[in-house]
């Protein structure tokens, strides 16, 4: 059977030495979060300029691009207080065909509560982008609803919405979360027609056969995922694919790797996961889930037993809490750096030994192949990382990187200065 990864994965070649990483300028754009969950970046006022969207405890804001470095973030209220709290996650999307985004956002976060659903529901920008936004349901059955992305998941060329619950429904702590149904991932279109209307969306089960998920990204298209794109997810099975087979609307689920199973009885697995953009195949995650490993996954060798050969990587193990992981070509030698995100400080009562703190981290591949990576500590205990993103915010060309903090409560860009 064929590799799903067999098309992408090209090696590129690589001095032995990586080359330094360009310098940043940290710039905090928000101290005043409650808890910044969520961050992305999308061009809100059709200014052509990205603009960056975060997901507060209950509200949801937006900053409008001042085209500059040194100019001001300006800070509108998308929404304040209008859903079940705590709002989690947010995906931008054009529903009603003005050529601006729209934004899908996850709500009513509650991660023990397997027994009510969450909510999920898309916001509607009045004729004023900086006034509050208007609020229309979504279909939404499953509980602790916790990401949401959206991508063309069948080769329509229109994005679908699919959102991932943490957790299924009915399962509890006394059976490690495992001992209810599984999660449910679902997709949903766009109607043709009256989107505001919640009965005229109708939902899609991906997949039905995870515990304990956390996060997930779209995958390679090609091979079993035909013109669409396959979805890559991190639990605690470990690192699976989900991809289209057979008939339009069957989708199959399967483990490539168990990832980090040290604790059969506890956290595992998986949590945090990313395809790389430059088309090696390679794949990052955060083990065990919640972990304290830096891992990175890269196309094996063809194995007649498996539709799946991954060689594992563990590039750090000196983190508490991984919570974010990102890749981005931020030197522009056309290679993918990683950026990971770390949520909480090393506790020595815990067992850490080491002294790094929470923050943001890259990691530059210097074998050329993906098995070893050379580290860079961007930020040192300023930003308790719950998410992170990167993109070219003043069209210079270069890749600046965003993150959010939980306990810290800011938002942070880190400006791509060249070398």
């Amino acid at each position: 059977m064929r590799s799903l990864f067999a098309a992408i994965a090209i090696i590129f070649a690589a001095p032995a030495d990586a080359a330094d990483l360009p310098k940043f300028k940290a710039q905090e754009i928000d101290t005043g979060l409650k808890i910044g969950y969520a961050v992305i970046v999308t061009d809100i006022d059709g200014d052509k300029k990205p603009d960056l969207v975060v997901v507060d405890q209950h509200k949801v804001v937006w900053y409008r691009n001042p085209g500059t470095r040194d100019g001001e973030w300006t800070k509108f209220t998308v929404l304040d207080g209008k859903t079940r709290p705590d709002n989690v996650c947010v995906a931008a999307i054009d529903i009603d065909g003005d050529g601006l985004p729209e934004l899908v956002l996850g709500a009513a976060w509650k991660p023990f509560d397997t027994t009510h659903a969450a909510q999920l529901v898309w916001l509607k920008r009045n004729t004023d982008a900086t006034q509050e936004w208007t609020v229309h349901e979504l279909p939404c059955d499953e509980p602790a609803v916790h990401r949401v992305r959206v991508f063309d998941i069948d080769g329509s060329g229109k994005p679908a919405i699919v959102h991932v619950p943490l957790m299924g429904r009915g399962s509890s702590a006394k059976g490690n979360w495992t001992d209810g149904k599984p999660v449910r991932i679902v997709a949903l279109k766009v109607p043709a027609k009256d989107p505001e209307k919640k009965e005229n969306w109708k939902a899609q089960v991906l997949s039905d056969e995870l515990n304990v998920t956390h996060n997930f990204c779209p995958g390679p298209g090609g091979g079993f995922a035909r013109k669409g794109r396959s979805v890559l997810v991190g639990s605690y099975e470990g690192v699976s694919t989900i991809y289209p087979e057979g008939p339009a609307d069957k989708w199959t689920t399967k483990l490539m790797h168990a990832a980090n199973q040290s604790n059969p009885k506890g956290s595992r697995g998986a949590s945090e996961i990313k395809l790389s953009g430059d088309n090696r195949g390679v794949i990052a995650t955060i083990e065990p889930w919640h972990g304290n490993q830096v891992v990175v996954y890269t196309p094996g060798k063809p194995n007649p037993e498996s539709a799946f050969s991954l060689d594992r990587h563990v590039i750090d193990e000196q983190l508490r809490w991984g919570h974010a992981a990102w890749f981005a070509d931020l030197d522009g030698d056309g290679v993918d750096e990683l950026l990971i995100g770390v949520r909480d400080d090393p506790n020595p009562k815990l067992g850490d030994t080491f002294k790094e703190r929470r923050g943001v981290r890259v990691y530059k591949c210097t074998d050329g192949k993906g098995a070893r990576w050379e580290r860079t500590i961007l930020d040192d205990g300023g930003v308790a990382v719950e998410d992170l993103t990167a993109a070219d915010l003043d069209g210079d060309g270069k890749i600046d990187i965003i993150a959010v903090g939980r306990q810290t409560g800011n938002c942070k860009i880190y400006w791509n200065q060249g070398k």
